[in-house]
């Protein structure tokens, strides 16, 4: 008899970044279901960690040119989007590069601390043509999901005037493929084996990379679940249950953290207290730390005093 116990998981494939794996049997259908959800999370809602931002020295502005340097700085900037590196235990970091006299700058040269893990190192960022000039500044990494573009950047960050923000694509995963194949299982054929692809840039394996998206499937639906047996809560129920979590914990964004955590705005109870207009009038809090404050906050299916 066929149940949930018997969907078995197997590793197919192994090579450098990739994985294959196979899960079933399934029950008919349930390959395409599961495979559809997993494949979107996977591209989507992966965190990984990418470049934000870059200062170089006598640079204000992306359409520049360095001294002395072959590259323009919007060519460098394509150089540093390439950047794979790994942080243990921070959220982000600064790597900086101070090289002088003709060389081919390459992300070996960069110099970071012990948490940075860069691990394209032979990755060439730029040209240093001249022996007289050098070539000095910071790249700025950090942890998030998705696709961001230079304008989310800026609205998260507190960089200073010279750094030059960088669209950013955090997640470590580079593809995802999947297909169905029909499985026999006792006497029946009609039951799906899932087979699953994942390429990732190595900075997160496929198979963490793959936990982490059924995680994300199964936190959705546990809340489903949760909503649909009647337990919602009444607001001032969930406020009270709930004020005392630290704003740390909602995961914002890291300008709306910094200026909360300013404003000595601790706690979900305290956040609570504040409308829409009132946090907007905060200093340096703009519409997309507004709109981190509302999703985090639609979680736990709580929203700012009306």
């Amino acid at each position: 008899m066929w149940n949930l116990d018997n969907v078995k998981f197997t590793i197919e494939e192994e090579k450098e970044h990739y994985e294959k794996y196979s899960f079933g049997p399934l029950e008919s259908g349930f390959g395409l279901t599961l495979g559809t959800a997993l494949r979107r999370v996977l591209l989507s809602s992966i965190e990984g960690i990418a470049p934000v931002g870059i200062a170089i020295d006598g640079v204000v502005h992306e359409f520049s040119t360095v001294e002395g340097v072959v590259e323009d700085v919007e060519e460098i900037i394509l150089n540093v989007k390439k950047l794979i590196v790994s942080l243990e235990g921070l959220d982000d970091a600064v790597l900086t590069f101070n090289v002088k006299g003709e060389k081919d700058v390459k992300a070996s040269d960069l110099k970071g601390s012990s948490e940075v893990t860069i691990l394209n190192p032979d990755l060439h960022i730029a040209t240093i043509s001249s022996s007289r000039n050098y070539f000095k500044g910071s790249i700025y990494i950090r942890r998030g999901k998705g696709y961001k573009l230079e304008e989310e950047i800026v609205e998260e960050s507190d960089f200073p005037e010279t750094v030059i923000p960088i669209d950013a694509y955090f997640s470590p995963v580079l593809k995802v493929s999947f297909h169905v194949e029909p499985m026999r299982f006792e006497e029946s054929v009609n039951f799906d084996k899932l087979i699953m692809g994942i390429s990732t840039k190595g900075n997160k394996s496929p198979l963490d990379s793959l936990k982490e998206a059924v995680k994300i499937l199964i936190n959705y639906s546990e809340r489903f679940d949760f909503i649909l047996s009647g337990n919602e809560m009444e607001k001032d129920d969930v406020t009270e249950s709930v004020g005392k979590i630290s704003i740390k914990d909602l995961k914002l964004a890291e300008r709306a953290f910094n200026v909360l955590e300013q404003n000595e705005i601790l706690t979900v109870g305290k956040l609570l207290e504040y409308t829409r207009d009132e946090l907007m009038k905060l200093d340096k809090f703009g519409a997309k730390s507004l709109e981190s404050v509302e999703t985090s906050l639609k979680k736990l299916n709580l929203k700012l005093k009306e």
